[in-house]
């Protein structure tokens, strides 16, 4: 007895001293400072739409806990980068509350097995770098008459090496934005037959780190980083969603942007790789994401770190999925369009200098920007909102 005891104390330390050494690693991975950082109390800027609610939720919030009394049988719900991570808890949840959900991806067999088990959900193809197969959707979905009541632009590529697409733009930008501009006009007919659609554009904190570089989207000439195109493609989206909430609110459709908030377990690293990595490579990329979160090691580093700032602490994809989710299905947003949320609220204007652990920066919401990057998209995409007699 007492050896067994002794063994099984032995193995228990073992696997502690494992599952220690695992987060340490990824920790140490990350290289993440947020950890050190003081308090940030600087004060927020003052503006007119972009202001705290309050909502109910906040920075731990579940995606299914946003969906709680939320009936919607008999909307559909069309969004990319819906069968893994953050996206996947979205379509959970919106699953959950009654909604038909469509997911857009590139590799149909794969997504179906990521949303295996998940009631109300069907996969369509669509790549975001390749335009034809965006309105080849569109054009399905539109001529089948049906009405989109919610449409979530999920998917994203994060911090690649600098690579450009068949057209010559860069891939960052081609994806998170061209691709998701392209779809968001196609499917616009659908949209104004809901008669009170939603449009909700995933966006990140990651915009903190710069704006849109009008005069070099492509970085033809300006330096590049991956985390530099990366955080102008997110500036971006924040930006149409400002533009297009003001050319659409008058057809009852509202537009969002949204952050899902620090996950470091997400697949969103292993999706960036796809095409300039080997495939067994991306594939442990996203094994090694799924064996994380089931080791709960988001919440374990969180306890080693743990922040001064809240809106430091790391995220689990459930809790990523829920301002998405809230976008999507809050009344308390009724009325309201062309904000930046974070933590199932509306985010406040921070200032432009220094780091602030949440909020919106200034380039971000700039007007004048939006108008200019609505007319490079048209451009760049060829595609355009059709006018009265067009």
């Amino acid at each position: 007895m007492q050896k067994t005891l002794i063994l099984t104390l032995a193995a228990a330390g073992i696997l502690t001293a494992t599952y220690g050494g695992i987060v340490g690693l990824f920790y140490k991975a990350l290289g993440d400072p947020s950890a050190s950082l003081p308090l940030y109390v600087a004060p927020d800027i003052p503006n007119v739409r972009q202001h705290r609610i309050p909502s109910p939720f906040g920075h731990r919030t579940k995606a299914m806990e946003v969906v709680k009394g939320v009936d919607l049988r008999g909307k559909v719900v069309v969004i990319t980068g819906g069968h893994s991570g953050t996206g996947r808890e979205a379509v959970r949840a919106l699953a959950r509350a009654g909604a038909h959900v469509i997911v857009l991806a590139r590799d149909v067999k794969r997504a179906r097995r990521g949303l295996s088990g998940i009631a109300n959900t069907s996969v369509e193809y669509v790549d975001l770098l390749q335009p034809a197969s965006i309105d080849a959707f569109a054009a399905r979905y539109v001529q089948s008459g049906r009405p989109l009541h919610i449409l979530v632009n999920s998917a994203a590529i994060m911090a690649t090496p600098l690579e450009r697409d068949d057209r010559g733009y860069e891939r960052q930008f081609a994806t998170n934005v061209l691709g998701h501009y392209q779809l968001t006009v196609r499917l616009l007919p659908a949209l104004e037959r809901a008669k009170g659609a939603r449009v909700i554009n995933v966006a990140s904190r990651g915009h903190h780190a710069g704006g849109v570089l009008l005069d070099d989207i492509n970085f033809n000439h300006t330096p590049y980083t991956g985390m530099r195109a990366y955080a102008q493609s997110k500036t971006a989206l924040i930006l149409l969603s400002i533009k297009e909430d003001q050319l659409w609110r008058d057809k009852q459709i509202r537009v969002f942007a949204a952050t899902p908030g620090p996950v470091p377990t997400s697949d969103l690293f292993a999706a960036g790789s796809v095409g300039h990595k080997p495939g067994r490579q991306v594939a442990l990329g996203r094994l090694a994401a799924a064996t994380l979160r089931a080791l709960h090691v988001t919440e374990a580093l969180n306890l080693r770190r743990r922040p001064k700032n809240g809106g430091d602490l790391y995220k689990t994809v459930q809790q990523g999925g829920a301002t998405a989710t809230w976008a999507a299905v809050s009344r308390d947003l009724d009325g309201k369009g062309g904000v930046y949320l974070e933590d199932c609220d509306i985010a406040p204007v921070v200032p432009d200098e220094g780091r602030a652990p949440y909020g919106v920066k200034s380039w971000a919401l700039d007007l004048s920007v939006a108008n200019r990057l609505w007319s490079l998209c048209e451009t760049m995409t060829g595609v355009r909102v059709a006018t009265n007699g067009a």
